[in-house]
């Protein structure tokens, strides 16, 4: 690994949410649930939402309208 990522990886005190089992059955249904209501979004932010479901986690995004429709709390950190 680059020495770049492994500082950032020590920042973060190697605390990373993976895209695991969990995860994409998560993603799965979101997906599905998406697709019914005909509110068809972008995979790779079904699978951010999905990790974020997973973990019961929280969201920090700008671009919090993608993820309105996620039972999670999503929070814009560049809004006052």
């Amino acid at each position: 690994m680059s020495q770049v990522f492994e500082l950032i990886l020590e920042e973060m005190d190697s605390r990373i949410a993976v895209f695991d089992e969990e995860a994409a059955r998560v993603t799965a249904s979101l997906m599905a649930s998406r697709q019914k209501k005909g509110r068809v979004r972008d995979l790779r932010d079904s699978m951010i939402a999905g990790v974020v479901l997973a973990r019961n986690a929280s969201l920090a995004t700008r671009n919090t309208a993608h993820f309105s429709d996620v039972p999670a709390t999503v929070v814009n950190p560049w809004e006052a």
